[in-house]
């Protein structure tokens, strides 16, 4: 695969922010498959090319690889901070689809993150459910909420999420977005959403909840526990796309 590494400036969060992108061989023509993958706290731009071998599995896929770095913002809109849910989910979508050969069908594109970028793959997803067909969740953060309480080293909550209270009542907490969306006449799309827990995953029971809420409010959900490998079902679900 081609590496481009891109330094951007964002407007939607209103800062540059670096981008590397990992292109099929020219021998592969496109439209190609959009996967965008989301890193974890800590992490940036390079997280999946160091930490994986994801550009070996998907090497002949047909999918252009997009990994964006995004602070540790949980890829929303801060409360005080970036706008980082509206830079995936529109201006990110759109450069790329401008720059390179991308199918611009829904079902083309799936979103997908370790840990904090698992939550930012599933909120994006659930916020754009027009834009991505699927949301792959590897041990994800899934209810950020429990670091009011639990400090993060890295990371002030009131200055990502606002008050706590505020938190709950807002589409970032992902069981209230699951219910928001699936009352809203509005939007029929839905997301298939999947969530997989290793067996080292210490939240495993933030994804059992959403799960149930999910598939209570009828989303196309699937929750796979104690995954040795969840880049093997990554590497599925992309190839079936």
């Amino acid at each position: 695969m081609d590496w481009m590494h891109i330094q951007m400036q964002s407007e939607a969060a209103r800062t540059p922010l670096p981008l590397d992108v990992l292109v099929p061989d020219r021998s592969q023509k496109g439209p190609y498959k959009a996967v965008y993958l989301l890193h974890d706290i800590a992490g940036n731009n390079t997280s999946w090319m160091r930490q994986t071998d994801i550009e070996k599995r998907l090497s002949d896929a047909g999918a252009v690889l997009i990994m964006p770095s995004c602070l540790n913002s949980f890829y929303v809109n801060m409360y005080y901070g970036y706008d980082m849910l509206d830079y995936i989910t529109q201006e990110l979508v759109s450069v790329c689809e401008g720059w390179l050969s991308l199918d611009a069908r829904r079902e083309a594109r799936l979103i997908a993150g370790i840990g904090m970028g698992g939550y930012g793959a599933v909120r994006a997803a659930l916020a754009a459910p027009q834009v991505f067909g699927t949301a792959v969740s590897l041990d994800g953060l899934l209810d950020p909420g429990r670091f009011y309480e639990e400090k993060l080293p890295a990371v002030s909550m009131e200055d990502v999420l606002g008050p706590e209270g505020f938190y709950r009542r807002s589409p970032n907490d992902l069981l209230f977005a699951a219910r928001g969306l699936a009352h809203d006449p509005q939007t029929k799309a839905r997301p298939e959403i999947v969530l997989v827990s290793s067996p080292q995953d210490a939240f495993r029971t933030e994804a059992t909840e959403l799960h149930d809420e999910l598939a209570t409010s009828g989303f196309p959900v699937c929750l796979l526990q104690d995954a040795e490998n969840g880049l093997d079902i990554l590497t599925e679900k992309v190839r079936a796309m």
